[in-house]
């Protein structure tokens, strides 16, 4: 006989985390916009900011495939719905407080090392026409990297690259998107002042209006762009109540346990159809194991509104599986993650259920993912308690040979 109460709580949980997947996810490759150059500012010679301005295209990346002789692959195509964007990027002090409407002291920009930065007037048009826009801010890092360079080759020596990653709140948006609440992360390479690739992902709370219950039309891609990563994703979620440890400290919360599982996800939008601008989140099977040990900054803020967010970082440790084989591990380190209080529908307001963004670079790997290098950035949203996770974890991988692209998609 089934004890009415534990179902009942059964009941409960999975409409809870059907709220908290039916978020709106709109994923984008970002590049420069020839009619457009970004515009740098300058102060005694050095570089202090830039105002990015460029096109976002839609960016589909499939599940992935497990198994095989190759273990994991994934497929990407890049479309050619796009819609504009620009936002101001500037180094900021290491203890600089970002608020809105806070003005940017000028910092020179220094390629040898990692910065802080600003990211300020950010406007990310969905979809052609402009019309549909999330504005916002929010902070990020520079992470200095070096490509050697082979004999003969030019420069001498090898190249001095910059990769940028940031996460942001949405202070408002236009069109359909004018009553959303979300949050962005930016990721990719810049060398400043003009050139950049960028992965731009919004989220935004979705009563319904925005999720498309039907196929999208097909997506048209864009030929000739630079081909040397490849994307996954992975959706992330907490599989019980039970399935979190939160550590205290003098001051209270300090660190968090999490062990969740791993499902294969694929994210799309498009706005050509007849219902307009329309996301799609498919979640697919799970496939492994998630663990993430997560501690809060001491300098964090209270984390009751998108002002004033908390911040955290982790590590965490993608583990994935073919049925009962080992497949591969991939280790992460966010570096930055911001979280805010953020009321939604079909989850009790009790529950607290926040929204959160984060980044950090790949640390290691074994299995497929052996000697693995690149980037993660992260959207999500949570509750406190129970203890409820959806997170759509989106992984660029270094892959000039396509050792974990399928030949499908770029």
């Amino acid at each position: 006989m089934t004890n009415e109460s534990t179902g009942k709580a059964t009941d409960d949980e999975t409409q809870w985390q059907q709220a908290l997947d039916r978020l709106a996810y709109f994923n984008t490759l970002a590049i420069p916009d020839s009619a457009r150059p970004n515009v740098p500012s300058y102060q005694n010679g050095k570089l202090t900011k830039v105002l990015f301005r460029g096109n976002a295209h839609r960016l589909d990346v499939a599940p992935g495939e497990v198994g095989g002789k190759r273990g994991y692959v994934s497929s990407n195509t890049v479309g050619s719905e796009a819609g504009p964007f620009e936002f101001c990027w500037a180094p900021i002090p290491d203890d600089f407080a970002l608020a809105k409407g806070v003005s940017v002291p000028p910092t020179a920009f220094d390629h040898s090392r990692a910065q802080r930065f600003a990211v300020t007037d950010a406007e990310f048009a969905l979809g052609e026409g402009g019309k549909n826009l999330v504005k916002g801010f929010g902070t990020g890092r520079t992470y200095p990297i070096f490509q050697p360079g082979k004999e003969g080759s030019l420069p001498p020596g090898g190249l001095q690259l910059t990769r940028i990653a940031a996460n942001g709140v949405m202070t408002s948006g236009e069109g359909v998107l004018a009553k959303s609440v979300g949050m962005f992360v930016i990721s990719g390479l810049f060398t400043p002042p003009d050139d950049f690739q960028l992965n731009v992902c919004v989220m935004v709370t979705n009563p319904g209006a925005l999720y498309a219950a039907n196929v999208l039309p097909a997506i048209e891609p864009v030929e000739d762009l630079p081909g040397t990563s490849t994307y996954l994703h992975f959706s992330t979620f907490v599989p019980t109540v039970t399935s979190s440890d939160i550590g205290f400290g003098p001051a209270g919360p300090s660190s968090f346990d999490v062990h969740e599982k791993l499902r294969l996800s694929e994210t799309s939008f498009s706005a050509r159809g007849p219902q307009g601008l329309a996301s799609r989140y498919c979640l697919g099977p799970t496939t492994g194991e998630h663990s993430v040990h997560l501690k809060f900054s001491p300098t964090t803020g209270d984390g009751k509104s998108a002002d004033s967010p908390s911040v955290a970082y982790d590590t965490e440790a993608f583990e994935l599986y073919d049925g009962a084989k080992h497949v591969g591990t991939l280790e992460v380190e966010n570096d930055e993650i911001r979280a805010f209080l953020e009321p939604l529908d079909g989850v009790p307001e009790e529950m607290f259920t926040q929204m959160f963004a984060g980044f950090g670079p790949v640390t290691g790997g074994d299995g497929v993912f052996a000697g693995a290098q690149g980037f993660q950035i992260n959207l999500g949203i949570g509750t406190g308690v129970p203890h409820l996770t959806s997170i759509l974890n989106l992984v660029e991988l270094a892959d000039p040979t396509g050792r974990f692209r399928s030949t499908h998609g770029k």
